[in-house]
């Protein structure tokens, strides 16, 4: 048997011996009259999923600063895998003079400290995330894991913060208000930041499908019918100033640029699946572009939302591909020695409904970085793999056949997944293995 059906030998027993477990922890909460029962999705108040709540939404833009969902009402009754809660406050940096691209990132996770398995699979309390190209083409990803000292977070606006005193390192993020924008600050073994982050282009914002929070319930292998995850790609085009600073170097690089906002949370056990995603915005062209997909059972979260201006007017589309509206495939991987698993170098994405053809190449080859994290025996095994692509497009009017637009801007994305045994694996066995993360094309 070879190392890689040994992993997924380890993963089925370790998926075997959790059913087990909850089944008996089932039995014992059916047992117990003061437990709490576990509602059906039936049952379940319309509230607790996001993607059906009223969208308050304005041309003007989106509130950046509410509080952090998992903190908030809806979690607060008792759940069986609420120890899984966890939930991101992710930020691309792209600077204009191509200096720096990356992304920043802050995470809670398990916030009401469960000790139980759910608990133990995920990095607790805590953490951020940081990763970056530089102008000489070193690629760094760090990932931080706080704890519950010295951490803490609101449930009533969007406060961050969190230090490891023995180290001097932080993550902190400070809401302001009167501008709807938020100061990002960090310090870690390789950066240090210091950034303003505010919403551009608003009016991305103002659509009823795109660019709002989208709710799966499909994602989980645990507990198939009660994980679930939301995707909100809150601010889809930012403007980013400010400091990052290289610790290795000392360089102090000056950022004038601009990014992307995504708030993601949920109860998931995401070590047994994984994503695959990417966002560029090419604003002289007047078009932005966003990409999501969630790997194995999910369908309810493999989507593209895009915002376009032809003559004067912004279009805003919505293209999903369980309504055969969406496909994707990657033709070129290869072996990433230190992450210990393939990564894809490209992606082909179109996108068609009965008024656009939107064709797009997603050009990585070796612009990745692994991000990995020893907080739990789960992390261990996972990768995700930080992207820095190219991103090219056209956007075709299908009645007309008129190319409406065209695009190309620096972009940003993240594939993740399980990682391997083998210290190494062919191109063309990557291919093989890759087959599995793919969609067809409309």
């Amino acid at each position: 048997m070879s190392k890689q059906s040994n992993v997924f030998r380890f993963l089925f027993l370790l998926l075997l011996g959790c059913l087990w477990l909850i089944a008996c922890d089932s039995a014992d909460d059916a047992d117990d009259d003061e437990s709490p029962t576990e509602q059906s999705d039936d049952d379940n108040d319309d509230s607790a999923n996001p993607a059906d709540d009223d969208d308050d939404t304005t041309p003007a833009g989106r509130d950046g600063l509410p509080g952090w969902h998992i903190l908030g009402p809806d979690y607060e009754e008792p759940d069986p895998i609420d120890g899984m809660s966890f939930e991101w406050d992710y930020f691309m940096v792209h600077n204009e003079d191509g200096s720096f691209t990356g992304s920043v990132g802050y995470l809670i996770a398990n916030p009401r400290h469960r000790t139980d398995l759910f608990g133990s699979l995920v990095p607790q309390g805590g953490n951020t995330a940081i990763a970056g190209q530089f102008a000489d083409d070193e690629r760094v990803a760090e990932y931080k894991n706080f704890g519950y000292d010295h951490f803490s977070a609101s449930a009533e606006i969007r406060e961050f913060s969190a230090e490891d005193t023995a180290s001097g390192q932080f993550g902190r993020m400070t809401p302001l208000p009167e501008e709807n924008a938020l100061r990002l600050e960090g310090r870690t073994a390789n950066f240090e930041w210091d950034l303003h982050v505010s919403q551009d282009w608003p009016e991305l914002s103002g659509g009823m499908e795109t660019f709002v929070p989208e709710h799966g319930d499909d994602v989980g292998k645990l507990r198939p019918t009660a994980e679930q995850w939301n995707v909100d790609m809150l601010w889809p085009l930012t403007k980013v100033v400010g400091t990052i600073t290289n610790r290795q170097t000392d360089e102090e690089i000056v950022i004038d640029g601009h990014g992307y906002r995504e708030n993601s949370w949920g109860r998931w056990a995401f070590n047994l699946g994984g994503w695959d995603f990417a966002v560029a915005t090419d604003r002289a062209a007047q078009v932005s572009w966003a990409w999501q997909t969630y790997h194995f059972e999910s369908t309810e979260l493999d989507y593209l939302d895009l915002g376009f201006v032809r003559d004067g007017e912004l279009h805003l589309e919505h293209f999903r591909a369980d309504a055969g509206q969406l496909g994707w495939r990657h033709d070129d991987w290869r072996f990433d020695a230190v992450a210990r698993q393939c990564v894809p170098r490209d992606a082909l994405v179109i996108a068609q409904n009965d008024r656009y053809r939107v064709e797009a190449t997603v050009t990585v080859d070796v612009n990745e970085a692994p991000m990995l994290s020893d907080a739990t025996v789960a992390t261990k095994w996972f990768v995700i793999f930080i992207l820095f692509p190219h991103v090219s497009g056209t956007i075709v009017d299908r009645e007309t056949e008129e190319v409406v637009a065209e695009f190309n801007a620096q972009g940003g994305g993240e594939f993740s997944v399980y990682r391997t045994a083998q210290e190494s694996m062919t191109d063309a066995e990557c291919a093989t293995w890759g087959e599995t993360f793919q969609s067809p094309l409309p």
